[in-house]
């Protein structure tokens, strides 16, 4: 059902929107932190949201919220919007999802006797959080989360820690955003897979300028 399966030893997963759909809830935390900053005036809709904070430069967001909004303390605002989405994300714990075909064909690589890891900018809290709430990802052979890096994505450092971590695994990773294809491209041991539909901001930008082993909207595309 999964031939591609057969190629791989590691099968690498980026969190938010690749595995649980997730990405509208930082949109939203985003929002309420910047009305409550700037005004109920403001507004942003999604797609321009994902224009500003999703990129394949370091930086994007203090740029954004420095040199466009002329917030000077950004590091308090974001620390501010992350414990706004630690809110949302158990008030809203019934309405997450799995992406489409994600537990099946994770199922189907357990059995197979191969392994997956989790890599995130997320903190170890959230990656724990949707653990527990989809325990299938409490199978993963190890998780990457921000407490354990250095650099952030777009920086590819996560993704070399994973080939090093696991050496002489071939290895496939899946990436939803411009943000960590950027990264994962960099590694060039890692076959890509961008899994997004065709409305997402930066998707004709990186099927034109990355180099990726498929393109897919959901895991089901897989089952051939």
């Amino acid at each position: 059902m999964y031939k591609f399966i057969e190629k791989y030893d590691l099968f690498i997963f980026d969190l938010d929107d690749t595995l649980v759909k997730t990405e509208f809830f930082h949109y939203k935390s985003w929002l309420y932190v910047l009305k409550e900053e700037l005004g109920n005036h403001f507004h942003i809709d999604f797609n321009y949201y994902v224009s500003k904070f999703h990129s394949n430069k370091s930086d994007s967001i203090k740029d954004y919220l420095t040199n466009e909004l002329n917030i000077i303390d950004y590091i308090r605002l974001i620390n501010k919007k992350n414990n706004i989405y630690i809110d949302y994300i158990r008030k809203e714990e019934k309405n997450f999802k799995l992406i489409d075909g994600v537990i099946e064909l994770l199922e189907t690589i357990i059995k197979s006797n191969k392994k997956f890891v989790i890599v995130s900018n997320s903190l170890k809290s959230n990656v724990d959080y949707f653990s527990d709430l989809f325990p299938i990802l409490k199978k993963s052979s190890k998780n990457y989360y921000r407490e354990i890096l250095i650099n952030k994505k777009p920086h590819p450092e996560c993704y070399m820690r994973v080939v090093e971590d696991f050496q002489n695994n071939r290895m496939v990773g899946f990436e939803d955003s411009i943000t960590g294809i950027h990264s994962m491209t960099q590694v060039k041991s890692i076959d890509v897979i961008f899994i997004n539909n065709k409305s997402y901001y930066y998707y004709d930008f990186i099927i034109n300028n990355y180099e990726l082993k498929m393109t897919i909207v959901n895991y089901c595309q897989l089952q051939k």
